[in-house]
């Protein structure tokens, strides 16, 4: 038996080695085509997410489906939960069969990582998910939600597809660091390593391959950012529906406060500056520049600075850095924010990051880098301050040496300019009343 097991594996190793392409193909005639069944829609929504709670994606993917739920029926659907909130599901991570299995290694082994998340498949049998007219789609990446379940699973819905980085557009990785290669149909990878990572690269097939699942499917695509929307029309010539609509925060949570009040709270220091830094693993986060903040925090010239992390663990190995755990309560959150005198983030990839929105409301100023979509939020100088050398630690040093040189009514003045500005441009309610005008448009047709 395990010899004949062990050339059945041979036998398979072969054939994905050979045609991977075919395989899937086959595969999903075998798993997928044959299992369609076909339901009357109704006007209700299917959101699905790698997670609901985490990250930004997954905050404006909650956010909005908690309000969305308020005025029509909607399912959260989620490869890890972690919130208790009934609408919001697990896609079952079902046991991969042994065909499966072989199946998944051999895919990760030549580079197809992101075809193999078949768990997908249970939503076949989930009654909301088969009725609902609407899918919006957020984050797939990774092992979660093979494109090749597309046409199956989303057979007679509208699909809105709003895209928080850019492997909407890439053979492999979530955010290209500054690679054009995905202009040409990616191929000849510079960094397999970028999440999520691969092993081989086959970045130019895959590429190939997604690319005409989703101009097939032509969802409707929703960009927080112009500078991302551009992106994908240039990835995208042939889709019909590329939108904008910016990223929103909460001004009832996010607003200023009384510093010193919201310090003495928190047990932080009244007479010191305090420099916040909010990301997922904080300072252990090359992509939002973790690396440069550690550099900042270890100069002798901030030794009497107090500079708060927020997003990694508790221990810290500087006496001047206080490092908090994931907030996932907002209102905690914005007591940080407004407890601080600015916030440096030198993010090396991003679209229209909350973390800059969130502390812009809170009145608390931003240094930050000028790439992907900040340049949409900030003007220099005038709400924030952006860096055009983002790589360089040293370029960060100065201008928050600025920054703390400027006079305190400049420094309010930076503080006003950035409440009003979110006030106007990206209020949470704005968010959701261009997210309902678009699902109304569709419902009624």
């Amino acid at each position: 038996m395990n010899f004949l097991k062990k050339r059945l594996i041979c036998f398979l190793e072969k054939l994905i080695q050979k045609n991977f392409i075919l395989f899937i193909v086959l595969y999903r005639k075998y798993k997928v085509v044959f299992a369609q069944k076909s339901f009357k829609t109704q006007n209700q929504i299917s959101v699905i997410n790698t997670h609901d709670i985490g990250g930004g994606s997954a905050k404006i993917a909650f956010t909005l489906s908690n309000n969305i739920k308020n005025h029509l029926p909607v399912n959260f659907y989620v490869r890890d939960k972690k919130s208790n909130e009934i609408w919001v599901d697990e896609i079952v991570q079902k046991k991969y069969t042994f065909l499966e299995e072989v199946l998944r290694r051999e895919a990760i082994k030549k580079g197809w990582l992101e075809f193999t998340g078949f768990h997908a498949l249970s939503l076949l049998d989930d009654d909301y998910f088969n009725k609902s007219k609407i899918v919006h789609l957020h984050n797939l990446h990774g092992e979660f939600f093979s494109p090749i379940l597309f046409k199956s699973l989303f057979k007679d819905k509208k699909i809105i597809w709003t895209l928080h980085d850019e492997s909407f557009m890439t053979g492999h990785c979530s955010c290209t660091l500054g690679c054009n290669r995905w202009k040409t149909g990616c191929g000849s990878c510079p960094d397999l390593s970028i999440f999520p990572s691969v092993n081989f690269d086959n970045t130019k097939k895959v590429l190939s391959f997604k690319k005409k699942l989703i101009v097939e499917l032509q969802p409707i695509v929703v960009c927080p950012s112009n500078w991302l929307a551009e992106r994908v029309k240039i990835a995208y010539p042939e889709l019909k529906n590329v939108n904008v609509i910016k990223n929103g925060v909460d001004l009832n949570i996010f607003y200023p406060k009384d510093k010193i009040k919201i310090r003495v709270e928190l047990g932080l220091p009244i007479n010191k500056e305090i420099v916040l830094f909010v990301a997922e693993f904080a300072t252990q986060n090359p992509f939002k520049g973790g690396q440069i903040i550690r550099k900042i925090i270890a100069d002798s010239a901030f030794l009497d600075k107090v500079f708060i992390s927020v997003g990694g663990s508790n221990n810290t190995e500087f006496p001047n850095h206080i490092s908090y755990p994931y907030v996932s309560n907002e209102v905690d959150l914005a007591n940080l924010y407004a407890a601080c005198d600015v916030l440096l983030y030198p993010t090396q990839a991003d679209n229209l990051p909350l973390v800059v929105l969130e502390s812009m409301a809170c009145g608390t100023p931003v240094i930050t880098s000028k790439l992907g979509g900040i340049p949409e939020i900030i003007e220099n100088e005038i709400d924030g301050i952006l860096v055009e050398d983002y790589t360089s630690a040293f370029q960060f040093k100065n201008s928050l040496q600025t920054f703390f040189s400027f006079t305190p009514a400049k420094q309010n003045l930076i503080s006003s300019n950035s409440r009003i500005k979110v006030s106007k441009k990206f209020s949470l309610h704005n968010m959701n009343l261009e997210y309902s005008n678009l699902y109304k448009l569709i419902l009624r047709f």
